[in-house]
């Protein structure tokens, strides 16, 4: 499992199918959101992880309201916490709300997506989510 680094504070991270619970102990990620099909192995120690199942197809846009609303979450516990988002394999469905969050951030759609390609290679190939992000203006929504 590879973790790609998301922004220069080290807070998000995007990756493949969680197979290394150690890489994400070291790394102080203490909130997953899972895009995949199937529920993680997650660790049951209490208060210990923020574990978001947010399954997803790679295929046509998903729920934009879900969306946003997972987007808007992931780029605010990003000020104090350690996020990572993953799908199967770290390209589309991740990417995906990672750079919807980015946009929350302060990012444009279009920004957000060559930032996540310049770090991901491979990433947002899925070109309904591409041009989903492509749309999006920074700061489209002020973080609370």
């Amino acid at each position: 499992m590879d973790f790609f680094q998301i922004n220069a504070d080290a807070t998000l991270f995007v990756s493949s199918d969680i197979d290394d619970w150690h890489g994400i102990e070291n790394r102080r990620i203490t909130v997953i959101v899972d895009m995949d099909g199937l529920i993680d192995n997650v660790p049951t120690k209490p208060d210990h992880f923020l574990y978001v199942y947010y399954p997803i197809y790679d295929e046509q846009l998903p729920d934009l309201d879900k969306l946003h609303a997972i987007s808007h979450m992931v780029a605010n516990l990003s000020r104090s916490e350690t996020v990572l988002v993953h799908c199967q394999m770290g390209f589309n469905r991740s990417c995906l709300v990672m750079g919807v969050a980015l946009t929350y951030l302060g990012m444009s759609g279009r920004e957000a997506i060559d930032h996540l390609r310049s770090i991901r290679p491979g990433a947002l190939f899925n070109e309904n989510f591409a041009a989903y992000l492509e749309t999006l203006p920074a700061a489209s929504l002020a973080l609370t």
